[in-house]
């Protein structure tokens, strides 16, 4: 049974923050009404929140009226979600700034090491999205609100759990009003290195570390990124044992350790039930079969993110036909792209440039290469069931599980082309062509030429080496295994008191 705080709000067993919850309320004719959001993040701690025993409760912040709306008039109690939700309520203009400017195009620019990639001075030649310190205070307020509407539902024994880099400072605020709270922080993000955090404002990065280490227990989903994170720490002077993963600060020890995201295969089942999934299978199967005998399907699957590297992929892909011309005759490309963040100025240019390149393949190889610019989840599974090769080149990338879903559901043994910078590299490199440098558009393209004639041995060999570390895993493993780090803090802090 849950208990109740001294300031009178249920309390929980577990309290998970992220940015986007599982359902927001849209103004209808009929009143306000619930929609169940979607998302990577959403969906994977959707499907590992309902697993878990005891009380939890998951909070996200909203600029949305009819959340604040429906929190008002008790809507979200009853939602039949297996836990409870809330979200936080903030003014819109302290969300945009603190999602968008700090967030997007101050840390994810950071974290995925893309100043190289993107054009400078967007803003009219001004200081940038973090230089005037605006969009930092906005993140600061809304990292403090999410910490204290945290707080209200924790108990001594409660483990608190941010998600992802939108709450980097969160766990230092919460640390501020419970001091001997367990607090965790997984990153979801890529974390490219110290030289790429050096871009930002002395005082963001500040913030930054001093907030990470706040966390118990700070998660990363890979080697790569928790070794990069330990240099960080390192450089800034902190006390650092890379070997046992741990950091010793003025506020205590933060251990460093890697909880990799897995596919929801659950989920992915489900997909191919449908007749719609059938559907599609079918037209890109017959795309392949157009082109005639022995023709491969080369698929890729992403957001219009400046991090997926899609335009060098494009490149990369344009410039192996120019090389080797027979192969328009014999390969045909299949895009699924969602646009993304399209109100952040450096997103739009970025789309513009994939649609140039886009249409000079089309107009110089018709019939070639066919994109689709909209979001649909059937469409892009049906794809990735029918590829040869899939494409995978981010620049950085936390994790992808576009790569380790392709693999899981392609019936052809497709060959997959992925960046080493990848989080999923760790576990696919043992049988994917690997990028080791993804801005190297000719390395990629010699990548995408040996994927495309890789006889069939030695595709059902290497599909079968990728396949094989995915079968074990599902999204409960990946969350319980950050909840037992943390109650195994916990419980020596308790003891500790005992003693």
């Amino acid at each position: 049974m849950a208990l109740r705080s001294a300031r009178g709000a249920r309390t929980a067993d577990v309290v998970l923050v992220s940015d986007r919850g599982p359902v927001t309320f849209r103004a209808t004719p009929s009143g306000p009404t619930p929609e169940r959001r979607t998302g990577s993040v959403t969906a994977l701690l959707d499907r590992s929140a309902r697993a878990l025993d005891g009380d939890v409760c998951w909070l996200a912040p909203s600029a949305s009226e009819e959340d604040r709306g429906a929190v008002r008039d008790g809507r979200f109690t009853g939602l039949g979600l297996g836990y409870e939700f809330r979200p936080v309520p903030f003014r819109a203009a302290d969300y945009r700034r603190y999602y968008e400017d700090a967030g997007v195009r101050g840390l994810w620019y950071a974290l995925h090491d893309l100043w190289a990639d993107l054009p400078r001075g967007l803003d009219d030649g001004g200081p940038g999205p973090l230089g005037d310190g605006a969009a930092l205070r906005a993140y600061q307020r809304v990292n403090r609100g999410v910490a204290a509407a945290a707080a209200t539902y924790c108990r001594p024994r409660t483990v608190v759990c941010f998600q992802d880099y939108q709450f980097a400072t969160a766990p230092g605020f919460l640390r501020s009003l419970l001091p001997t709270q367990t607090v965790g922080l997984f990153v979801h993000a890529a974390f490219a290195g110290p030289s790429a955090l050096a871009a930002l404002p002395d005082a963001a990065r500040g913030l930054l570390l001093r907030g990470m280490l706040a966390a118990d227990v700070l998660g990363f989903q890979c080697e790569r990124w928790a070794d990069s994170f330990l240099r960080f720490a390192g450089e800034a002077g902190h006390e650092v044992d890379a070997a046992a993963g741990t950091v010793r600060h003025a506020g205590g020890r933060t251990l460093v350790r890697r909880y990799p995201a897995p596919p929801d295969q659950e989920y992915l089942s489900g997909v191919f039930g449908t007749a719609d999934a059938d559907r599609w299978s079918g037209v890109f199967g017959r795309l392949r079969e157009g082109a005639g005998r022995g023709a491969r399907l080369l698929v890729r699957v992403d957001r219009l993110d400046p991090a997926k590297n899609v335009l060098r992929g494009f490149e990369a892909f344009a410039l192996l036909l120019a090389e080797r011309p027979r192969l328009r005759h014999s390969v045909r490309f299949v895009c699924c792209l969602t646009p993304s963040r399209p109100a952040v100025p450096e997103y739009a240019w970025y789309a513009a440039r994939v649609r140039e390149a886009v249409a000079a393949i089309q107009r110089d190889h018709p019939g070639v290469l066919t994109v689709y610019w909209e979001e649909d989840r059937v469409r892009a599974m049906a794809a990735l069931r029918e590829y040869d090769v899939l494409l995978v080149n981010s620049v950085h990338d936390g994790m992808n599980l576009v790569a380790q879903e392709g693999v899981l559901v392609n019936r052809r043994d497709g060959a997959v082309v992925l960046s080493a910078r990848t989080g999923s590299a760790e576990r696919l490199g043992a049988g994917a062509v690997v990028v080791d440098d993804p801005r190297d558009v000719r390395e990629t393209a010699a990548a995408l030429g040996r994927a495309l004639a890789m006889p069939p041995d030695e595709r059902a060999a290497r599909a079968g080496r990728m396949r094989e570390p995915l079968l074990a895993t599902s999204p409960e493993s990946w969350l319980r295994a950050q909840l037992a780090d943390l109650a195994e803090v916990r419980d020596r802090r308790f003891q500790g008191r005992r003693c």
